[in-house]
């Protein structure tokens, strides 16, 4: 998800100082805390968010940031309860192909213009176009989906050539871009043209990007509406930070105000009552490369890959001992509750494993390395994070797999250029480990069917027929009882034929010393939420 660190500006000239109630999810619970006005808030990511057009990247950094400087049309808070957002409300026309939405007044860009109806259409439907080559597309919104604005009524119509039941909570990931960024993409590469709370005012790649307050903002999440309020940062500095150990000790001693921080280092974090505010989500998800020619395009050799592995073992590791065992392919709170992974992913047996791949041809040479019609058992396993986890759970991985005859090279990614390279098309490897964050099942579905990257976002070019069978069931019904059953049902699939396994979920919790703010479900900390404490 996720650096040289400036310190805060703690008690000096020209910060104000005022007292207010704050209620912490740790570190000592509700009391009177003196708040700063005009400082600086100091918050780090793990790794550089690279291009910071907010609809060219689906990595956790350039999510983060984001959400300083654009507003999505609907909102999730940390209880999983949806909210409006630039959209004020929304009705589906008759079916779930079709919906109405309406724009609240009111809401400007940074320079003063207006985000219409007009401009939240065109941003729904540079996204819905595959050409646009966003990450989003069929994620945040549907692909190939139309939407027409009307002025007079300030609503807009959005029709989607397939059925989107999820259509409204998926707009959560939309962030929307005014009509000069729409205009000019490569302008969003280091700057900014959105209608959120902050403007980025510095981009210095690798190391930090800086964000400025905007004055007269007033339509953030209920609650948290207004940036005219003591506390709130007069500046956001974004630092790139990439070790975890590191991170916690600037939080500790006080030179970083907000960050994410995975693995054991949390338990200092506790042990020093920080802080924290956030939920679960999903940490690394294996999956198998399904394009013609890889040896992982066939579901025996996906499946023996499968067995080789205890899943228990996998979670504590790739959980950093602090984890939980995933339960499918989405944190709690789920949308659609239950455990779709028990009983469909194989249960380890390293024999079993070697079984499978006999009686699929691959058998072990001289050097215990297999081959099949003169061909090594070779694969790539990449993944995007150096991280003590994500490192640990591709060399347990990787060491399990050579058990099997498998040949196994491990190699890493910078987070950004994973991304890229897996929805580029360009990506190398036999088997990724990624985290995969969604909030729905249908935002699954372009990364598990469809066409393969770079035409769509199927970066592993799963081939499922019953997955999409069921997709196609569940996609007619609302998230109710009988559609769930059928959303699971899906899921239940793609473990089958162990085409994703997804390992272990994590705290999302974001650490604060001398700061304060809520957390959305997503994992996202809310802007207009945050506060300086002395």
């Amino acid at each position: 998800m996720n650096r040289t660190v400036r310190a805060v500006m703690g008690s000096g000239l020209g910060i104000g100082i005022a007292l207010v109630a704050t209620t912490g999810c740790s570190g000592g619970g509700a009391a009177a805390q003196q708040v700063v006005s005009g400082g600086t808030l100091t918050m780090a990511v793990q790794f550089d968010p690279g291009d910071l057009d907010p609809q060219g990247s689906g990595s956790a950094e350039n999510v983060a940031v984001s959400r300083l400087a654009y507003d999505t049309p609907v909102t999730v808070d940390g209880a999983g309860k949806l909210l409006p957002g630039i959209v004020s409300s929304w009705k589906e026309l008759g079916s779930t192909s079709r919906w109405s939405l309406t724009v609240r007044g009111g809401v400007t860009c940074a320079d003063g213009s207006a985000m219409d109806a007009a401009t939240v259409a065109a941003n729904i439907n540079y996204v819905a176009d595959p050409k646009s080559a966003s990450p989003f597309t069929g994620v945040a919104v549907p692909t190939g989906a139309k939407a027409t604005a009307d002025a007079a009524t300030h609503t807009l119509t959005v029709d989607s050539p397939s059925p989107a039941p999820f259509f409204v909570e998926n707009l959560q990931l939309l962030s929307l871009v005014c009509h000069k960024g729409l205009a000019d993409r490569k302008s969003l590469a280091a700057a900014s043209d959105g209608t959120g709370p902050y403007v980025i005012s510095q981009a210095v790649p690798g190391d930090h990007v800086t964000y400025t307050l905007r004055k007269g903002y007033t339509w953030g999440p209920a609650g948290d509406t207004s940036t005219g309020v003591p506390g709130i940062p007069a500046k956001v500095t974004v630092q790139t930070v990439a070790s975890s150990t590191t991170t916690a000790n600037l939080l500790l001693s006080g030179r970083l105000n907000a960050a994410q921080v995975p693995g054991t280092d949390q338990n200092r974090l506790k042990a020093a009552r920080l802080y924290s505010s956030g939920g679960s989500e999903m940490n690394d998800s294996l999956l198998f490369n399904q394009a013609d020619g890889n040896p992982t395009a066939d579901v025996a050799v996906r499946r023996a890959l499968m067995t080789a592995l205890d899943l228990n073992q996998l979670a504590a590791v790739d959980g950093g001992g602090v984890g939980g065992k995933a339960t499918g392919l989405l944190a709690p709170p789920k949308i659609c509750p239950g455990d779709t992974l028990a009983g469909n992913l194989p249960s380890y047996d390293l024999d079993q494993a070697k079984s499978l791949l006999d009686q699929a041809g691959w058998t072990a040479g001289s050097g215990g390395t297999r081959a099949k019609d003169g061909k090594k058992l070779s694969l790539i396993l990449l993944y995007g994070s150096n991280l003590p986890p994500t490192k640990a759970t591709a060399e347990f991985i990787s060491v399990q797999w050579r058990k099997l005859g498998v040949d196994v090279s491990l190699v890493q990614k910078p987070s950004d250029q994973l991304v890229s390279g897996l929805f580029g098309g360009t990506a190398e490897f036999g088997a990724v480990l990624q985290p995969i964050q969604v909030s729905t099942p249908a935002q699954f579905v372009p990364l598990m069917s469809g066409p393969a990257a770079p035409k769509g976002g199927n970066a592993a070019d799963i081939k499922n027929a019953r997955y999409a069978e069921l997709v196609a069931k569940a996609s007619k019904n609302p998230a109710t009882a009988s559609g769930c059953s059928d959303w699971n049902a899906a899921e239940a699939a793609l473990f089958k034929d162990a085409d994703i396994a997804p390992l272990a979920t994590v705290s999302n919790a974001w650490w604060g010393k001398n700061a304060r703010f809520s957390v959305d479900q997503g994992g996202v900390i809310t802007p207009t939420s945050m506060r300086l404490l002395r």
